[in-house]
């Protein structure tokens, strides 16, 4: 059974308008603007509220035959892995822009957010759905433009750079010297290179600074085209592989439907695709360590 509100989480009221009261966790839903994706830590908290319980009630809108979650997506997930049939809720009447808003702010405050996480969210607000311009976004979430600019500009960079970022490979203000930078490929080998050497900011800023996009011949001073074209030959040829493997399963697949009935025969030929399978999992284990 969920155990009672704190006091301290009942003071919340105060700060915001609105009440608390516990809902039919049936009638809760997630908004579609969820800047966190991961799930990983859900378990672990719903360890922790099964101990002490819920010490703040999760924010929520009313909207239509239900209420949407503003903040405290993680805390929902948990309580509903936990089997609760009710949540403690603080709820309040607020448009979209102004959800958005207040689930941004508590992101960040608690700096759940990853750099690419944050950049996202930031052009949602000002780009996608044109709320309001940097300088707006800057006063309702209190970070400087200069921050809320660079941030959404990292996004600019190809997709293995971003991922570079997230993976924690390249520092986030490392990654925005590459920004002056126009051509993607000479991006995404900087970036490599960077993570490579596990350059210093001033190693990467002289790097780039003595980059002349006018000279073809700079890949090579600064790294070995044989290794990168090797790499480049490698990771293909992992590719290929796997899609190899893909096309055997589908194969196999029909076979094995075809001898449901016989399920000695069945038995064995699922056995071999499973084998395929892991040997899937194994090939894009090795790319990813290439």
């Amino acid at each position: 059974m969920p155990k009672l509100l704190s006091h301290q989480s009942r003071s919340i009221s105060v700060v915001m308008p609105g009440f608390i009261q516990d809902v039919d966790i049936s009638q809760v839903k997630q908004s579609p603007n969820i800047f966190r994706r991961s799930e990983t830590e859900v378990e672990q908290l719903s360890t922790s509220i099964q101990h002490i319980g819920l010490l703040q009630p999760i924010l929520v809108r009313t909207l239509d035959d239900h209420y949407e979650i503003v903040a405290g997506n993680r805390r929902f997930l948990a309580c509903k892995y936990l089997g609760w049939k009710k949540i403690g809720c603080h709820i309040i009447e607020l448009d979209n822009k102004r959800a958005f808003e207040i689930s941004l702010v508590e992101n960040i405050q608690k700096k759940t957010l990853s750099p690419i996480e944050e950049a996202t969210a930031f052009k949602v607000y000002v780009a996608d759905f044109g709320w309001g311009g940097v300088s707006d976004l800057s006063a309702r979430i209190g970070k400087s433009v200069s921050y809320i600019t660079k941030r959404i500009k990292l996004l600019n960079l190809p997709l293995d750079v971003l991922q570079s970022i997230t993976n924690n490979k390249i520092e986030t203000s490392i990654a925005e010297e590459l920004l002056s930078i126009k051509d993607k490929d000479r991006q995404s080998m900087l970036a490599n290179l960077i993570s490579d050497r596990r350059l210093s900011m001033r190693a990467t800023r002289r790097l780039v600074k003595n980059l002349d996009e006018q000279h073809s011949d700079f890949i090579t001073k600064t790294c070995n085209n044989e290794y990168i074209d090797h790499m480049r030959l490698a990771e293909r040829s992992f590719d290929k592989s796997i899609a190899a493997i893909r096309i055997a399963m589908n194969s196999l697949r029909e076979v094995i439907n075809s001898v449901e009935h016989d399920w000695i025969v069945y038995e064995v030929l699922m056995q071999h695709k499973n084998m395929l399978h892991t040997q899937i999992d194994i090939l894009l284990k090795e790319k990813r360590k290439l």
